[in-house]
């Protein structure tokens, strides 16, 4: 299984907000791992099902009935979708105020989005976090601001 956890970094200073505003900071922030998460969740579906794939080419079936082509992602490259197994297995689960999971119930996920011994690495989720990270600072900024008000 493969999952991407947000968490607040930096949680001195979080804390700090949070004693200063008080529970409006709190819901704001918790408004803003949500929404983000729920980024992050769309943007790895996205990149399974839609992103550019320039891998192998190969003919699905078997023996003489083979029905279709598929192309594989390349190494670097977020995994091709085929049968939407993984797609369907990526799951958000908002497990506190202020923590979100955005994962995969899969154990082949993490092989993917890592790598083994045997397979280059078809990230997903990090690069979606990566790609999340600058909004969620603005959002929890945002957040913040209007607490202070």
């Amino acid at each position: 299984m493969s999952a991407i956890t947000i968490d607040v970094q930096g949680v001195q200073g979080v804390q700090a907000a949070l004693a200063a505003f008080g529970a409006k900071a709190e819901a704001g922030i918790a408004k803003a791992i949500t929404a983000t998460a729920l980024d992050i969740n769309t943007d790895v579906k996205k990149r399974i099902q839609r992103g550019p794939k320039t891998g192998v080419v190969y003919r699905r079936g078997g023996g003489q009935n083979l029905s279709s082509e598929h192309q594989a992602s390349a190494p670097g490259e977020a995994p091709a979708t085929d049968t939407g197994t993984l797609v369907s297995s990526v799951y958000f689960e908002q497990s506190s105020k202020l923590s979100a999971t955005v994962g995969s119930r899969l154990a082949y996920s993490a092989y993917l989005e890592f790598g083994t011994m045997h397979i280059l690495p078809r990230p997903s989720w990090v690069p979606a976090t990566e790609a999340a990270t600058p909004k969620l600072i603005t959002r929890i900024e945002a957040a913040l601001r209007k607490a202070a008000q």
